[in-house]
């Protein structure tokens, strides 16, 4: 167990979706900013459950994440996997960022492309 995250802010505005394209590679989750957007302070949610803070996001950036950091508001952790794992992994299905986006705080997409749990 980890220490608690925030709950999954479900009432929160849901903005567009950017072409962010994320990959997760095994237990390392790597997201590529291929938009003319900036994000600053943000953080990233999986699945409407797990989330990340990040100090933000440049256009044509490329960030790496270990999904074991991710952690609910429970203070569970992300399913990962990996080699040593006991646990069945979880595929990431829906990749969203909290972020804000014209004076406002919002819940925007990104496009998971790939998802490899070996």
């Amino acid at each position: 167990m980890s220490d608690p995250g925030p709950r999954y802010p479900d009432s929160m505005t849901k903005g567009d979706i950017f072409d962010v394209q994320v990959f997760r590679d095994s237990t390392t989750l790597r997201f590529t900013n291929t938009t003319t957007h900036d994000f600053g302070p943000s953080v990233v949610w999986l699945n409407q459950r797990y989330s990340q803070p990040i100090n933000g996001l440049a256009s044509a950036e490329t960030i790496e994440m270990d999904l074991k950091l991710f952690v609910d508001e429970f203070g569970e952790t992300y399913r990962a996997g990996g080699f040593f794992s006991q646990r069945v992994p979880a595929p990431v299905v829906l990749c969203q960022l909290e972020t804000e986006i014209n004076n406002e705080t919002q819940l925007v997409g990104f496009v998971v492309v790939e998802n490899a749990m070996d």
